[in-house]
């Protein structure tokens, strides 16, 4: 499910670097040091400064990792984003404070494995732990209910919680994401899932390579300073994290839980949904989009031209044109709909 190694593998040769066939076996023992990436910093990527952006640190199912919030500490309504892989809770610094609002937060947290979240060497890579530690971050914040943002990986992790949760989730805004009906292995995923050759592809990488091999099949380049970020959170642990995760399961196991997701989320037709997806996306084709009607028979889709697979970051000025009104509209039906239903009761 790591959907953007998939053109980085694809584009490696460009750059000069081929996957052996086999590699060192020993690459994800935590204790093999002498794997660990030279030009990757020690701690990652700096910390982020954007205004109305709060930042600290909280722990999750024994997990340490860190939290981006903006708006009222203890709103039970929260907007809560979720990157993608590779990525962090940086990705979405900039639009936090953009939907929080009086009676809603905005959050955003590092997966375990990514970004500046503590070592879990040997976390689990399904979608049930990934789902579970959602859960408890939002049972920690004290949050009810959400209107979820989600990119790459997160978006079948949030919608299996929303599934779970159906009347909690509010709302849902999908970027190149979501239902993964009809998902195959790509090339790369293929490699990741080999012992062996996934560990030497993934040891190879370095800066260069990296750089290359993502702004292939990008009709607009991504901004360096993005890429650079990406990168210095790109750690033996994270690369270690996103080999479990395409070795944890197989296509029909994803497209089981898709399936299953779907049916549950269906039945609640009037959610508002929001679907934004990169035409030029290499990972998952844009084709994809209309299938999340198959869960969200109401949702709106938007499709950008000239858009790859992180469609906030090639046009960040049209998605807070586009997804800032409609989460700010989700958010007041939402109190519309709680306001009714309390004079109903009221009245009885």
């Amino acid at each position: 499910m790591a959907l953007l190694v998939v053109s980085i593998g694809s584009t490696l040769g460009a750059a000069g670097v081929q996957p052996a066939s086999g590699g060192p076996l020993d690459y994800c023992d935590p204790a093999a040091t002498q794997f660990d990436p030279l030009d990757v910093p020690p701690g990652g990527s700096a910390s982020v400064t954007v205004p109305r952006v709060r930042q600290r640190s909280i722990e999750v199912l024994g997990t340490g990792t860190r939290l981006l919030e903006s708006g009222p500490r203890h709103a039970r309504t929260a907007v809560v984003f979720m990157h993608g892989s590779p990525g962090s809770a940086a990705d979405w610094a900039e639009f936090l404070p953009l939907v929080a609002g009086k009676h809603a937060r905005a959050i955003a947290f590092d997966l375990a494995g990514f970004g500046h979240a503590a070592p879990a060497w040997g976390a689990s890579p399904k979608l049930d732990a990934a789902t579970r530690f959602l859960g408890s971050a939002l049972r920690q914040l004290g949050v009810r209910r959400v209107h979820l943002v989600a990119h790459d990986i997160s978006g079948p992790v949030g919608l299996e919680w929303g599934a779970r949760h159906p009347r909690r989730l509010r709302s849902v805004t999908l970027f190149d994401t979501g239902l993964l009906l009809g998902y195959s292995h790509h090339q790369l995923a293929q490699l990741t899932r080999t012992p062996g050759a996934g560990e030497s592809f993934w040891s190879s990488l370095n800066r260069a390579s990296f750089g290359a091999g993502i702004q292939q099949g990008q009709t607009t380049p991504l901004p360096q300073e993005f890429v650079d970020r990406l990168y210095d959170d790109l750690d033996r642990e994270t690369r270690c994290a996103i080999i479990a995760l395409y070795r944890g399961s197989d296509e029909p196991e994803i497209r089981a839980f898709a399936r299953h997701q779907a049916d549950v989320l269906a039945q609640r037709r009037r959610r508002p949904a929001l679907i934004i997806w990169g035409a030029d996306d290499p990972y998952l084709p844009a084709a994809m989009a209309a299938r999340q009607r198959e869960g969200f028979p109401r949702a709106r889709i938007e499709v950008f031209e000239k858009a790859g697979h992180w469609p906030f970051v090639d046009y960040s000025a049209r998605v807070r044109k586009t997804m800032v009104p409609f989460i700010r509209r989700a958010i007041a039906r939402d109190r519309r709909l709680a306001r009714r239903a309390h004079a109903r009761a009221q009245g009885r």
